[in-house]
């Protein structure tokens, strides 16, 4: 995650307490920001008069690390990792490496491509994510609507997916999980992977009533996989 030359001077200038050194950044980000669930809508705030912003006012400040992944095989965005603040699932963290949970890993593009972004990466992920952590923290929920964890995480991420070029990305996603084979089982249904399948988190129950969503996202890759010609073996 080698910074430009731009990137640098922008991060001294807008951020002077985060220093960068070789492939980490490292230091303490201060913050205050807006979403507004209404419009869907976060604002890093700035000299704006917040009453012409709208939305949840919210200020924090955080000991981060950023830095180059070690294993890529889940994500290809730099990993970030939250001092004082407890791991856990629910804050979206990885419970394999305490690294955050950004985004879903078909949204990562657009800050990698044609070559990584990292002033959008620090101000679209890490400081909303940040932001999240100060709600959470006030109220024990997610400020606006997130995925689950995992492999149903996922597939409820591909409920969004419009270009079936994503399958073979999805299927390589899921089964690093342990629930693979229950998935894969899935999506060999005929004619289509039903509603009253047991659901692929820990609940055992229905698929639609547990997580709507994932069943959207099965049925969607199932679509996909069949246009492509793909079987799940």
């Amino acid at each position: 995650m080698m910074l430009s030359e731009s990137d640098e001077k922008w991060l001294r200038n807008n951020y002077p307490a985060l220093i960068a050194t070789g492939d980490t950044v490292a230091g303490t980000i201060e913050f205050k920001a807006s979403y507004d669930s209404q419009g869907h809508r976060f604002f890093i705030l700035g000299g704006q008069p917040n009453e012409e912003i709208g939305g949840r006012v919210l200020s924090g400040t955080f000991q981060i690390r950023i830095q180059e992944r070690t294993h890529k095989s889940t994500s290809q965005l730099p990993a970030l990792y939250v001092e004082g603040i407890d791991p856990i699932a629910d804050r979206h963290f990885s419970q394999s490496d305490n690294s955050a949970c950004l985004c879903s890993p078909f949204d990562e593009r657009e800050f990698l491509q044609p070559e990584p972004q990292f002033r959008a990466f620090l101000e679209r992920l890490v400081i909303p994510f940040l932001y999240g952590q100060v709600f959470y923290s006030w109220k024990r929920r997610w400020p606006w609507a997130d995925y689950a964890h995992g492999a149903v995480g996922i597939l409820e991420a591909y409920s969004k997916i419009e270009d079936q070029n994503c399958a073979v990305e999805c299927i390589r996603l899921l089964a690093q999980y342990m629930n693979w084979p229950r998935i894969r089982s899935a999506l060999r249904q005929q004619p289509y992977v039903k509603g009253h399948t047991t659901c692929f988190c820990d609940r055992k129950l229905q698929l639609r009533r547990c997580h709507p969503r994932a069943l959207a996202g099965a049925l969607r890759l199932q679509k996909h996989l069949r246009a492509l010609g793909i079987s799940v073996l």
